[in-house]
């Protein structure tokens, strides 16, 4: 992986932990990983690198969810998660 396609990474991993959401197109992670099918290898890397960001800011480990929409992914991340239909009632 080339240095700026890492430095993107980390950027929208950053987002993620700062903002709660973020989103990679498909064809960035193809293009980042210079793959031609999404196998294991990007969902690893992604996350050892989370695993990392939570560990250097001493947070426990928590695993985002991820919703794969039609250009990409988004990725989000809350330390409590509440659904909407229960703030509703």
């Amino acid at each position: 992986m080339l240095k700026r396609h890492v430095d993107q990474v980390w950027a929208r991993l950053d987002a993620l932990y700062a903002n709660g959401t973020t989103f990679i197109s498909w064809g960035e992670l193809y293009h980042w990983y210079g793959v031609e099918r999404i196998h294991k290898t990007p969902w690893r890397d992604l996350k050892a690198r989370w695993d990392e960001l939570l560990e250097e800011r001493q947070e426990p480990k928590g695993d985002p969810l991820v919703a794969e929409m039609r250009a990409g992914i988004s990725l989000f991340f809350a330390r409590k998660p509440q659904r909407l239909g229960d703030l509703a009632d």
